[in-house]
């Protein structure tokens, strides 16, 4: 199926690691949401992310032509150009960014700041990656991400009359005789690449963590001592759909502003975006009582993962490196979150006993 649709994607070996890797990813995460909410709530959760995140990204391709995955030999694809293993990335992705940061008891204007850092420290591994070693593809120089037969049947999608006008002046992505373009103001976003990934690819993983936190911040305060209800868990889902992009926004028009490039602009921002965290910080007092081991263990799986398939794959020491530091980065912070956090109290607990 992924030949089929798309010449040049990964085989189905390479395809097959990923279908493994994010459904143990989800299990585990499955797990923990039951350990800490239980099974009804705890699977609710997790059902909502999946719901969400089809959703979202099946929004984004066919309305801004980002890019097509490959089709897997295992699972089936939820679209064309979406598999069920992307899908299923988003749920530890998100998850364990919100609980990581939840359990610092952080202010509020340094909680968003915070989940979407994490956000970018877990998935950016992937992201990288995956340009590089076909999991997907971005459009190519005159636009195109997908050319197949198969597409054929999506030709003039989404059937909405009111969106043609928008088609026609390149708004909005376009399929026509199986050709799939990408739209215009995408286009020019994921025009500056590294190493065949767009620059602002593994920033959209920050504004969309910064999205998700401002989103439950919304309906109140977010604390270690209880975790946000599903209710606000759904609130925050759906305000996320547009709260991702001012980030975005504001960084790449600044960048312009400034003349420099996405490549130093982006970098930057998120240099940046720690100023909050440093001045705000956590809220006195507060912070995890308890390791959370399961919760590090999730993200201890996907960096050993994708570090190790720079050393299983052909991969640029460039690309090896940014991989390794980012991995690096994002686990210190994780073994932070999940059991470097004890309050003063239970440090003398655990010190008396």
């Amino acid at each position: 199926m992924a030949e089929a649709l798309y010449p040049g994607m990964s085989s189905a070996e390479v395809i097959t690691q990923l279908d493994y890797l994010y459904v143990g990813l989800t299990a585990l995460t499955l797990l923990h949401a039951f350990s800490k909410r239980g099974p009804v709530s705890g699977a609710m959760v997790v059902a909502y992310f999946c719901f969400h995140t089809a959703v979202f990204e099946h929004t984004s391709l066919f309305l801004g032509g980002t890019h097509c995955h490959a089709s897997s030999p295992n699972l089936p694809m939820v679209s064309p150009c979406s598999s069920i293993n992307s899908v299923l990335f988003y749920v530890p992705w998100t998850y364990t960014s919100i609980e990581s940061a939840r359990r610092l008891d952080l202010h509020p204007i340094a909680f968003p700041f915070v989940v979407g850092l994490l956000q970018i420290g877990f998935g950016a591994v992937y992201e990288m990656q995956g340009p590089w070693n076909s999991f997907w593809m971005w459009p190519d120089e005159d636009g195109v991400i997908a050319n197949s037969p198969i597409l054929k049947d999506w030709d003039g999608y989404p059937p909405l009359s009111f969106l043609d006008g928008a088609k026609q002046d390149h708004e909005l992505a376009t399929i026509a005789n199986g050709v799939f373009k990408v739209s215009a103001h995408a286009g020019s976003a994921l025009a500056e690449r590294a190493f065949k990934f767009p620059i602002f690819a593994p920033y959209f993983h920050f504004a969309f963590g910064f999205a998700w936190a401002a989103g439950l911040l919304v309906t109140g305060r977010v604390s270690s001592s209880e975790p946000p209800s599903v209710f606000r868990l759904f609130v925050a889902g759906v305000l996320s759909m547009a709260l991702f992009l001012p980030p975005i926004w504001v960084t790449r028009a600044a960048s312009e502003a400034a003349e420099v490039s996405l490549g130093v602009g982006v970098p930057v921002s998120l240099a940046l975006s720690l100023l909050p965290v440093v001045f705000f910080g956590r809220v006195k007092g507060g912070g995890a009582k308890e390791p959370d081991l399961l919760l590090l263990l999730i993200s201890l799986c996907m960096q050993a993962f994708f570090v190790s398939w720079t050393w299983r794959y052909p991969t640029p020491p460039g690309l090896k490196m940014l991989v390794l530091v980012t991995a690096t980065l994002h686990t210190v912070s994780q073994l932070y979150c999940c059991c470097a956090v004890l309050t003063t109290k239970a440090k003398a607990k655990r010190k008396k006993a």
